[in-house]
């Protein structure tokens, strides 16, 4: 049998392998998925074994999702665009980036009726998710976007074209988030290995306001907590990551029925 998988660094928690692999036996797949919990100095050797290891495909997640460009062959315009990769197709010949990440939160605005259109958002964090959500709120056509993060310089890096940077030092009191139609958790805070970390206190929040955080692992974060509390629209990553996971899905399996003919 085939493999496929998620890498990443203490990934215990992950539910992909139980939405994969239920996916798989129904469908009469021939595929296995397993989490490649891996140290930074083996991503070579992981990389360098993967056909031998029979694996076909695997999913990228915190902290190698820009890390893993380096090792591909070719990556998709998305995923270029983004300057991110949460998705690997392993050929006879080439290893090729995705990111389904960028379906995914698109798809889940779509199923919650969320429209970003013309409006503000404020994206905590700078790295590969947020660079990711940057993206698909752009394409989207939200009016003006702004990040939150310890690093303004990384920030303005890693994002370039947002409208305004925030330092998250400046708002170790609290912070309002009235200004924002949407507020996007990107960080690690809040999910399996940060439950009980905090961003920031919320002062204020506009009503309307939706605010999403990617993380899964916990119904609601701290983060999601409070913004419920004060009367925002809450929703967490479950959606996220169930959307992307059928892209990727469709990539390994469409490549596999292409090569069996």
């Amino acid at each position: 049998m085939e493999h496929v998988g998620l890498l990443g660094k203490n990934i215990s928690y992950s539910r992909s392998p139980e939405i994969h692999n239920k996916y798989y036996y129904e469908h009469g797949i021939q595929l296995d998925y397993k989490i490649f919990d891996v140290n930074y100095d083996n991503i070579s050797n992981f990389v360098k074994n993967l056909r031998i290891n029979k694996i076909v495909g695997f999913n990228v997640t915190i902290p190698y999702k820009t890390e893993i460009i380096k090792y591909l062959d070719d990556i998709d315009s998305s995923a270029d665009i983004i300057g991110a990769v949460n998705t690997v197709l392993v050929t006879n010949e080439k290893l090729i980036g995705y990111n389904t990440d960028y379906y995914g939160f698109i798809k889940s605005l779509g199923i919650s009726g969320f429209n970003v259109n013309s409006k503000t958002a404020l994206i905590i964090g700078n790295g590969g998710s947020a660079r990711c959500i940057f993206t698909a709120l752009k394409d989207l056509n939200i009016k003006s976007i702004h990040v939150i993060a310890r690093d303004t310089l990384k920030s303005k890096a890693n994002l370039h074209g947002a409208d305004i940077f925030l330092n998250l030092s400046d708002y170790q009191d609290g912070i309002n988030l009235e200004p924002y139609d949407i507020v996007v958790n990107c960080t690690p805070i809040g999910g399996p290995n940060y439950i009980h970390d905090k961003l920031f206190n919320i002062t204020k929040v506009n009503p309307d306001a939706l605010v999403y955080d990617i993380n899964y692992g916990n119904k609601e974060s701290q983060l999601l907590s409070q913004a419920r509390q004060k009367g925002a629209q809450v929703m967490n990553g479950s959606l996220m990551l169930k959307n992307q996971a059928v892209k990727a899905m469709n990539i390994w399996i469409d490549y596999l029925s292409e090569r069996g003919k």
